[in-house]
């Protein structure tokens, strides 16, 4: 009787090791196809992020931070108003690319720009509507947009090579 519970308790206890064993590979493999599944979904998002501008030419950052230049500064002269515009972190203009940051899509670096435009009346406040139609098919992110002293502070963030 001694010699037959002694084996039941071994096989017990070798069968509880193997479950045991088992559920412990289970885990593991489950704990992989999460990571897996929260890789696969982040490159879902960047793939869409990226999708709408896949058809668009890549243009150079510092040739881009230009044309955003150009471009405000032509919006801001026909509605009558000051506009300055800045790079955030630059003391001179003598080399752009070191202001350039590494973004979180691949070969994709981007540059942070503060937009001011004096706004004389209420009516101004068309301008910033007019600025985001011309700028929203465009590689960049408005950060922040503040109203404060009659002026509109728009922190952007621009994309390019």
């Amino acid at each position: 009787m001694k010699i037959v519970t002694c084996v039941f308790l071994a096989i017990v206890l070798i069968v509880s090791f193997g479950i045991w064993k088992l559920s412990q590979d289970t885990r593991l493999l489950t704990e992989r196809v999460r990571n897996t599944q929260s890789l696969v979904d982040s490159l879902k998002k960047e793939s869409k992020d990226i999708a709408k501008y896949k058809d668009g030419q890549g243009l150079s950052l510092d040739k881009f931070y230009l044309e955003t230049f150009n471009t405000i500064k032509e919006i801001s002269f026909y509605y009558h108003v000051p506009s300055e515009i800045k790079i955030v972190g630059a003391k001179d203009f003598a080399n752009l690319s070191e202001l350039f940051k590494p973004s979180q899509y691949r070969g994709i670096k981007y540059m942070d720009a503060l937009c001011q435009i004096g706004l004389k009346d209420p009516l101004d406040i068309c301008l910033f509507e007019t600025l985001y139609r011309i700028m929203k098919n465009k590689p960049l992110e408005i950060l922040d947009a503040k109203i404060e002293n009659d002026v509109l502070s728009l922190t952007m963030r621009l994309y390019g090579t």
